[in-house]
C-alpha cells in the first residue's frame, strides 16, 4: 500500500475536537451540572448569533429535533408530509412516529435537493390527501431554493420544515435555514462538521413555537414562578451541559472549518472532472460541504470499488437513501424504485468520499489518483 499504511486510514469524516474543547467537558463534569447548564445556554446563543436566527433550542439529536418541529406544529394521525425522497431515514421516521403519512418528492440529479417544480407536481398529485407539511432536505449541504419552495407552501397552506442536519453553514436564498421556514433542523452528529457526539438544534424566527420545542423536549414541564406543572405530553430531549461544551470552541472554529471545505471540494472537482465513469455533484457559492458524493456508471460495482478504496488506506461509503427503496416503506407505502427514480439512482450508485477541515490537497489528490486507477482497473 503505497504512501497510506493501513493505520493510517483516511476517515470519512473527522471532527475538529482538541484539547481545549476535551478540557471545557471535563470542567462540566466536575462541576456537577450535567444537563441543561450554562454551556446549553452558551451554545443556544452562538448558534442564534452565527446564523443569524432569533431562537434556538438545544435537542439531543437531529431527529428529536425534526420529531419536536412536527409535533409543535401539531402534525398528527390523519395527516400528510411530503419528505426529499433523498435522505436519511430520520426525515420520513419522525412522520411515521407521528402517526401522519409520507409522501415522497423527488430530488434532482446533480444538487440531489428538492426543487421547487417537483414539489409543485407533488402537491398536486396528492391534492386528495390531507397534506399538512413539507420537509425540504438541504443534502450534504447543497441549499435548496428555499426562498420560492417557502412561496409554494404559503400558497398551498403548508407549514414548511428545513431539514438541515447537514447544512449548518449553508446560506439558501441569502439567509441561514429557519428564515423562510416554520423551522430548521441540525444536527451535531460526529459525521457533521460540528458534533456534540449526538445533538441536535431547532431553530426558527417564531418565539412561540421555540417555546413549544422547550416545552415539549422537557416532559412538557411549564413553570409558573417556582410551581411545576405539566401540561403537554413531552418527552426527554434535552442536551446535556458536556456535550454542548464539546461544541463551543468548534462553533468559534467553524469558519475555517467551512473554508477549508470549500478548497477540498473545489480541488475533487477540478481532479475529477471530465470523467465519463462518474458524475460530479453540483456546486453552489454557499454550499457548506457536508460531504461531497460522486455518481458512479452502471458498470461500476460500488461495493467492490469501497472495498479497493479501503485496502489503499481510503474510506468511503454510499451517501444517503432512497426512502422508497427501504424494506421497511416499501412493505408501509407499496414504493418501489420508481416512486422516486431519482433517489433511486442516487442511493443506488452514490459514493461519499472524505471531506473534512483536517485533510489538506495532499489527501485529496491521493484519493482522487486511487480512485479513478480503481475504477479504469475494474472496468
Amino acid at each position: 500500500m503505497d504512501q497510506k499504511k493501513s493505520d493510517l486510514m483516511i476517515k470519512l469524516a473527522s471532527p475538529d475536537i482538541r484539547d481545549e474543547d476535551i478540557e471545557r467537558v471535563v470542567e462540566v463534569l466536575q462541576n456537577g451540572d450535567l444537563v441543561q447548564g450554562a454551556y446549553v445556554k452558551k451554545l443556544e446563543d452562538q448558534v442564534t448569533e452565527y446564523t443569524g436566527t432569533p431562537y434556538c433550542s438545544l435537542v439531543s439529536s437531529g431527529t428529536a429535533a425534526l420529531h419536536l418541529s412536527l409535533t409543535a406544529l401539531g402534525i398528527g394521525r390523519g395527516d400528510a408530509v411530503i419528505v426529499s425522497a433523498f435522505t436519511f431515514p430520520a426525515t420520513a421516521n419522525v412522520v411515521e412516529v407521528t402517526g401522519a403519512e409520507v409522501v415522497l418528492c423527488d430530488v434532482d440529479l446533480q444538487s440531489y435537493v428538492v426543487n421547487p417544480g417537483t414539489l409543485e407536481q407533488t402537491i398536486e398529485q396528492n391534492k386528495t390527501k390531507n397534506l399538512k407539511a413539507v420537509i425540504i432536505v438541504h443534502e450534504f449541504g447543497y441549499p435548496a431554493e428555499i426562498k420560492e419552495i417557502s412561496g409554494i407552501c404559503k400558497n398551498h397552506g403548508l407549514f414548511l420544515i428545513e431539514d438541515a442536519a447537514c447544512a449548518f453553514g449553508t446560506i439558501a436564498d441569502e439567509h441561514h435555514p429557519g428564515f423562510y421556514s416554520d423551522m430548521a433542523c441540525y444536527s451535531f452528529h460526529p459525521r457533521k462538521a460540528i458534533t456534540t457526539g449526538e445533538g441536535g438544534a431547532v431553530v426558527s424566527t417564531n418565539n412561540g413555537l421555540i417555546k413549544k420545542v422547550n416545552c415539549l423536549k422537557n416532559h412538557g414541564i411549564e413553570y409558573t414562578g417556582k410551581i411545576m406543572d405539566f401540561i403537554a405530553a413531552g418527552l426527554n430531549y434535552r442536551m446535556t451541559d458536556f456535550q454542548a461544551a464539546l461544541a463551543i470552541g468548534q462553533l468559534k472554529r467553524f469558519d475555517d472549518e467551512l473554508e477549508k471545505r470549500i478548497i477540498l471540494a473545489d480541488l475533487y472537482s477540478s481532479l475529477l472532472k471530465d470523467q465519463n465513469k462518474i458524475s460530479l455533484p453540483k456546486h453552489h457559492t454557499n454550499h457548506s460541504w457536508q460531504s461531497f458524493m460522486i455518481i458512479l456508471n452502471k458498470e461500476t460495482d460500488r461495493m467492490e470499488l469501497i472495498g479497493k478504496l479501503a485496502q489503499n488506506g481510503i474510506q468511503t461509503n454510499l451517501g444517503a437513501q432512497a426512502i422508497n427503496c427501504l424494506r421497511y416503506y416499501k412493505n408501509q407505502y407499496n414504493f418501489n424504485e420508481n416512486t422516486a427514480p431519482n433517489a433511486s439512482l442516487l442511493f443506488t450508485k452514490g459514493l461519499v468520499l472524505p471531506l473534512y477541515g483536517k485533510l489538506n490537497q495532499k489527501d485529496i489528490c491521493f484519493i482522487s489518483e486511487k480512485l479513478l486507477g480503481i475504477i479504469n482497473s475494474i472496468l
